[in-house]
């Protein structure tokens, strides 16, 4: 990819990256409702659109911040399917990044 593809994309993932932000919601909510489970559906697009931003920011990829954006995606996943693997796929990780300081 050349670089104007790269700032191109960059610069409609900071577009997107704004607009999410702009939906969180201003008052409190509380766990278990459906205000809830917005705003972590909320903070999932935005953390993917951070992993998008790691993957293309720079020539390489920062590997400490696509570890920290991909835990944060893993453990919210398991929020939404407890039943799934992403816990342990999460904790994999975290374990990686734990070994890493």
């Amino acid at each position: 990819m050349n670089a104007a593809n790269r700032k191109a994309i960059l610069k409609l993932i900071d577009a997107s990256h704004s607009k999410v932000e702009s939906f969180y919601p201003e008052s409190a909510v509380y766990k278990n409702t459906p205000e809830w489970a917005e705003k972590r559906r909320l903070l999932l697009s935005d953390l993917s659109l951070h992993l998008a931003q790691d993957a293309l920011k720079e020539e390489s990829i920062n590997e400490a911040s696509l570890q920290n954006h991909l835990f944060a995606i893993l453990k919210i996943c398991a929020e939404f399917f407890p039943e799934g693997s992403y816990a342990e796929a999460a904790a994999l990780i975290d374990k990686s990044i734990a070994t890493r300081h």
